[in-house]
């Protein structure tokens, strides 16, 4: 198994760029299921590989990749980047 903090370090630097390439299908029912079900259940995955990265030790205090507050901001500006994303793209099409 793949050690925690690598899995909490491919979520930010994979997982969650790679749900842009999906707004690209300008699909309402794709965005609302990533917005309301995917993203937040990978929030809290990413949150909990911070606290077990911390109870092992594998982050110092001041290591920002286990940072509660900056998980959950991260999260929350991904889903507004996409939802914005997502409108631009739709407006765009009907205006093509």
């Amino acid at each position: 198994m793949a050690d925690s903090k690598k899995r909490l370090k491919n979520i930010e630097d994979h997982v969650l760029p790679s749900f842009f390439i999906g707004v690209l299908s300008q699909d309402d029912a794709w965005m609302k299921k990533t917005t309301e079900r995917m993203l937040p259940e990978l929030e809290a995955k990413a949150l909990q590989l911070a606290e077990q990265c911390k109870k092992e030790g594998k982050c110092a205090p001041d290591d920002t990749l286990c940072d509660e507050k900056r998980i959950k901001t991260l999260f929350r500006e991904t889903r507004e980047k996409l939802k914005k994303e997502h409108i631009e793209r739709k407006s765009k099409k009907r205006f093509h």
